[in-house]
């Protein structure tokens, strides 16, 4: 009889054990998902930036190409009149 009680106290002692584990567990798996949760906005707020770079990169280099264009027209022209000249 008193090993049955003793091993009924260690049994519900570990069913209590294991609820509180399994309470902190839960706790933590929230709190993780809420830091990942953040973390997923702020990378795409860090994509979306990303995104704003590289267009405003591609504009200034179309605008760098035409620029070198019209330069180049302009050293042609320039050449061509000094031939003449």
């Amino acid at each position: 009889m008193f090993q049955n009680q003793q091993l009924a106290r260690e049994i519900e002692a570990l069913r209590r054990a294991k609820e509180d584990r399994e309470r902190e567990l839960e706790s933590d798996n929230a709190a993780l998902r809420h830091e990942a949760e953040g973390l997923r906005g702020e990378l795409e707020a860090i994509l979306r930036e990303l995104q704003a770079i590289m267009d405003s990169k591609m504009g200034l280099e179309l605008e760098i190409a035409a620029y070198r264009k019209l330069l180049e027209g302009e050293e042609n022209r320039y050449v061509s009149i000094c031939w003449f000249v």
